[in-house]
């Protein structure tokens, strides 16, 4: 009698004991150095007649540039998942500001994206593989 009790309350004392342990999981909102794998690559716009000129954006492992009319570089970037395949990029810009500057891009297929510079659902520039 006397062994089951102290069986009985070793076990309870270490089901109870395991509760209080905190498991550190990985958070989704946090910050991640780079870019993302899905928007790495070379993407283009369609020809755009009023420019006569097609926008070419070049997204690296950690930098973003942007061709056309102006140049727009992110170099020293890392991003944010916001969920919705929508990601912020936060990044050095070197030629004109100088300093950090946020861009958000949309992955919607693994030939499209949407570029912007600032958070706004339904506007933005489509770039295509």
């Amino acid at each position: 009698m006397k062994k089951s009790i102290i069986t009985t309350l070793a076990v309870g004392i270490g089901l109870a004991g395991g509760t209080g342990v905190s498991v550190n999981t990985a958070q989704a909102a946090s910050w991640h150095k780079g870019m993302p794998k899905a928007l790495q690559g070379t993407w283009k716009t369609k020809y755009n007649k009023a420019f006569r000129v097609s926008f070419k954006l070049k997204n690296g492992k950690n930098y973003t540039h942007s061709y056309g009319n102006d140049p727009d570089f992110l170099n020293r970037t890392h991003y944010r998942y916001l969920g919705h395949h929508d990601y912020k990029i936060v990044g050095y810009e070197p030629i004109y500001s100088k300093k950090n500057q946020t861009r958000y891009f949309k992955w919607v297929s693994k030939h499209h994206i949407v570029f912007s510079t600032y958070l706004k659902k339904g506007y933005g520039t489509s770039y295509y593989r």
